[in-house]
């Protein structure tokens, strides 16, 4: 289970216990600020614990919600503008408009993981967003899993969502020719 620096500090009582159950092998620093009593962990569990704001969107929840078959090599993340600036050669960092951070955030079971991730009717606003900044046939390719699973999408949740929206009108127009 991965840890915080104040989780282990509520359980062990101090630094010199937290240091002592690192020697011991009870406990092993993965990141700075994060703890793990299991050698073994994930990078994306990593950086959601170090960045608790932060949220998984684009390439990384389109493999992870089977949209594409493309494995990132680097983890996207979704964070407000304003907030932490993640500092990581493993993560590809996208800014949200201030306020919309945490719309459609959902914590889900994918790949044997808890992941706290975009749902789907946001992960497409996010998309439909980004379009100009994404390679065509990504675009394309994600497009035509959401068409296909187009049953499955609450249009009157991603009116919701995208009240927050600055061009709202022209992102529900494009997933309404493009999606639905």
């Amino acid at each position: 289970m991965l840890m915080t620096t104040s989780e282990c500090l509520s359980k062990y009582g101090n630094f010199y216990r937290i240091a002592q159950a690192v020697c011991k092998g009870e406990l092993y620093k993965v990141a700075h600020g994060v703890y793990s009593d299991d050698k073994r962990h994930r990078n994306v569990e990593v950086l959601l614990k170090k960045y608790p704001t932060s949220v998984i969107t684009m390439l990384s929840a389109y493999y992870y919600y089977g949209l594409t078959d493309n494995v990132p090599d680097k983890i996207h993340l979704a964070v407000e503008r304003d907030g932490t600036k993640i500092r990581d050669a493993n993560v590809v960092e996208y800014f949200v408009p201030k306020g919309t951070g945490s719309i459609g955030v959902v914590n889900a079971e994918l790949h044997g993981m808890a992941l706290r991730i975009f749902d789907k009717e946001r992960l497409l606003i996010e998309t439909v967003r980004m379009r100009t900044k994404m390679p065509l046939d990504l675009y394309h390719e994600v497009v035509g899993s959401y068409r296909r699973d187009a049953g499955t999408l609450y249009p009157a949740k991603m009116e919701d969502y995208l009240d927050a929206f600055p061009k709202r009108e022209v992102i529900f127009d494009v997933i309404r020719r493009e999606v639905l």
